[in-house]
């Protein structure tokens, strides 16, 4: 004798409730739920509508209660599982929103490198309008059609004899498509951050090497203009020893003789001589 499962039993394995707000793709994962509830629980026949009903609340339940009184309990509750199934689905997925499913489907494309998200609503929209995904070469082009152009020449010419291995294929290819975007742009940051190093490098040179140019007047390097004074005659931009004042009088600043000009005054090498000389018999 075959065994018939309660209500009880039938709840124990948590089928889901149904408002009838959800939409096509939810209505129709709760009918595939219950009926996968149904056959695991062993539900008899002519318990299956009654058990699947009880999960209806909202306007599903006012949908369903409207039946009941317009029909009759008894004859409601008698019906086939299959004629129940289309009664749900004339109700909430009819034809004008299968045909926005179908639209849908027919235009479906990959977004960025989410080739899961992809295959999920694929699928989805498969399962509604299932005269577009069948047979199975129809079903493998349409998802091949989908998928972003990085990834869909090779997919088409690897030639999936399953809708599986496309699926499998597609999802290996993103997966490496990811992993070669993220090393170039790894090497890509390596090599502008070795350019913006080399760059401040250069730049730190130049400034030590170049920034300040060579004074003529005092022999050093700075900007600007030169604030050397003459001590003779006090005026700026040169040094005495350059001064004309001194020149144009015909004496020597160090000497006090004519004819040349402190830095050519060649008594200044002597003395230094000498200055050596009675230093080293100093240090003997």
């Amino acid at each position: 004798m075959p065994y018939d499962c309660s209500y009880k039993e039938f709840w124990s394995c948590k089928p889901i409730e149904f408002s009838g707000n959800e939409g096509p793709i939810a209505a129709l994962r709760r009918i595939e739920k219950t009926e996968a509830v149904l056959k695991i629980s062993k539900c008899a026949e002519e318990d299956k509508i009654m058990f699947a009903s009880n999960l209806f609340k909202d306007s599903a339940l006012e949908w369903w209660n409207t039946i009941l009184q317009s029909r009759g309990s008894d004859r409601v509750y008698n019906i086939e599982w299959e004629e129940f199934k289309n009664m749900v689905e004339r109700k909430f997925y009819p034809p004008n929103e299968k045909e926005q499913i179908a639209n849908k489907f027919l235009n479906l494309r990959m977004t960025g490198v989410d080739s899961k998200g992809y295959t999920t609503i694929f699928f989805e929209y498969a399962r509604i309008v299932p005269t577009l995904a069948s047979p199975e070469p129809v079903l493998i082009s349409r998802y091949i059609w989908g998928l972003i152009g990085e990834i869909r020449h090779v997919v088409k010419a690897a030639r999936p004899q399953t809708i599986e291995e496309a699926v499998e294929l597609a999802n290996t290819l993103t997966d490496e498509l990811v992993r070669t975007r993220e090393e170039d742009k790894r090497r890509n940051l390596t090599q502008r951050l070795t350019q913006e190093f080399r760059f401040g490098n250069s730049n730190r040179r130049n400034v030590g090497s170049t920034s300040a140019p060579y004074c003529r007047i005092c022999k050093k390097k700075h900007s600007g203009r030169c604030s050397t004074h003459c001590n003779y005659c006090k005026a700026p931009g040169h040094k005495e020893e350059d001064c004309r004042r001194i020149s144009s009088n015909g004496l020597c600043f160090n000497c006090g003789e004519k004819g040349h000009v402190k830095p050519n005054c060649p008594k200044l090498a002597p003395a230094a001589n000498n200055m050596n000389t009675k230093m080293l018999e100093h240090l003997f």
